[in-house]
């Protein structure tokens, strides 16, 4: 049997090369230390599965600050866990997974959380105590019908000709769009300075819980990100901070081969409904200046400004993802802010797949 251990200076390459074989991608170490190791809020916890010298398995929890109810604790995020395809189903995963919570808690990690795989989730239901909380509902805003259908059609001006129908249903779906009454200057962001702290302490209190949007984590995951570039848009109003939006483009292959642009709100933070409604045209400005096909938001039921971010024109769509929480502790008076999803503001920002 393999030994079941922490992480130690040097493992680094091994994690790698295993994440690379078995996701079948192409991971850099610098990505990892990103990851990993360079979180303002501490080194991952890390159980590795050691077979005479060779890492054969993993299960991690990230940690991150989390304001709950109206405290700050920290919470885990379950993370790139995985087991050699010639070690599995003998074990290692749970044994990881459980000792992953023993490195947790002793870094002070109060409750488990994650966006598993359908796959993965039966596994944490059943085996590790986990409960689930949602599954997140994946909205839409179209912005474009027309290269999708030329990919089908083979002629640009018999899809704009045929999806002119279609788009005009949309419109009369999603009803009456909002505009925002105030007027406000708006800046792109490439770092997050003390203005950020100032709003997310005048803001936190009418969030639920989440992570906290403290300056030091938005450098962390979105400034310093080695891969993706985002982009940042803040919105002033008298020289004061109101509002920021994250978002991101990438060309995806619908079926294996027809691209198409989608951008993604990756998080937003406003100061009321108004501040909320502006960054999104802001957004908005940007993703049709790059002619993105249609935009991806995540609206939880019950979460704040869920309404808000509906009426800005996103429709449900069947997708949906995993989330799945266990409380690591006997502290019992978390469990109705960590369990229930309309106490959860979820963004992408959260995960680290975006």
């Amino acid at each position: 049997m393999a030994e079941i251990r922490p992480y130690r200076v040097g493992d680094e390459e091994q994690i790698v090369n295993l994440f690379n074989e078995v996701f079948k991608k192409d991971r850099k170490v610098n990505y990892w230390h990103w990851q990993f190791l360079e979180s303002p809020y501490g080194q991952t916890a890390m159980a590795l599965a050691d077979e005479d010298g060779k890492i054969i398995g993993q299960c991690t929890l990230m940690p991150s600050k989390m304001q709950v109810g109206d405290r700050e604790i920290l919470g885990g995020q379950s993370i790139d866990a995985m087991v050699h395809k010639d070690f599995r189903r003998m074990g290692y995963y749970e044994n990881l997974a459980f000792y992953s919570y023993d490195l947790g808690i002793e870094m002070g990690i109060k409750f488990r959380y994650g966006f598993p795989s359908k796959e993965a989730l039966q596994g944490i239901l059943e085996k590790l105590g986990g409960k689930l909380v949602c599954d997140i509902p994946l909205y839409m805003d179209v912005y474009r019908l027309d290269r999708l259908a030329a990919h089908f059609l083979k002629s640009k001006g018999l899809s704009i000709v045929l999806t002119a129908p279609i788009k005009f249903f949309i419109w009369l779906f999603k009803g009456k769009k909002v505009k925002s009454n105030e007027k406000y200057e708006f800046e792109e962001i490439k770092n997050f300075d003390h203005r950020f702290d100032e709003l997310w302490s005048r803001v936190s209190e009418n969030y639920g819980t989440m992570t906290t949007r403290e300056s030091s984590f938005l450098n962390w995951r979105i400034s310093n990100h080695p891969n993706i570039s985002y982009k940042t848009f803040a919105a002033t109003k008298n020289g004061e901070l109101k509002g920021y939006i994250v978002v991101k483009d990438e060309e995806k292959l619908v079926r294996g081969k027809y691209p198409l642009k989608i951008g993604s709100i990756v998080d937003i933070i406003g100061e009321d409904e108004d501040s909320y409604i502006a960054l999104y045209e802001r957004a908005k400005e940007y993703f049709k200046s790059i002619k993105i096909d249609f935009v991806l938001c995540w609206i939880l039921d019950g979460m704040y400004r869920e309404e808000t971010l509906k009426k800005l024109g996103f429709m449900k769509t069947k997708s949906r993802i995993p989330f799945a929480v266990k409380n690591l502790t006997d502290d019992s008076s978390i469990d109705e802010y960590i369990f229930k999803e309309e106490n959860w503001y979820l963004m992408p920002i959260e995960a680290d797949t975006y």
